[in-house]
């Protein structure tokens, strides 16, 4: 299996996106405005940084919305609930896999108080590009 992403909640998403650009080297891949930035590194991690006040246009995150969380990517749906199926016969309490931002995902609780994402790759709408420019 393989560490897809981290999502870090940021007061300054703009402030954040030029660090990481500037002194980490990750290439921005979408911007929504203030709210999300995603970019990724030259290995294929996936880094957002959000400043999100509540739930994002359904964007479904658990009830309690601590949206700290890791994401772990899958190849397939049947992928996805096999792994749900098997938190589940092992006693964790696990949100059942659904549609979300063009994806078939999870999340569960870790014992640490962060959540953990199951997803399948999540398209990037073609609107949604980033083509550094202003947003």
């Amino acid at each position: 299996m393989k560490l897809n992403h981290i999502n870090l909640y940021s007061r300054d998403t703009d402030a954040d996106r030029a660090m990481f650009e500037q002194y980490f080297g990750l290439r921005t891949l979408v911007v929504r405005g203030t709210k999300m930035t995603i970019m990724q590194d030259d290995d294929g991690l996936v880094l957002i940084i959000n400043h999100f006040d509540n739930k994002l246009e359904g964007f479904d995150y658990p009830a309690q919305l601590d949206i700290l969380h890791i994401g772990f990517i899958q190849m397939s749906r049947d992928a996805v609930d096999a792994l749900y199926q098997r938190l589940i016969g092992d006693g964790w309490n696990v949100q059942p896999p659904h549609e979300t931002h063009g994806a078939w995902a999870f999340y569960f609780r870790a014992k640490g108080g962060y959540f953990i994402e199951v997803t399948t790759l999540t398209p990037v709408r073609p609107e949604e590009a980033y083509e550094n420019k202003p947003q």
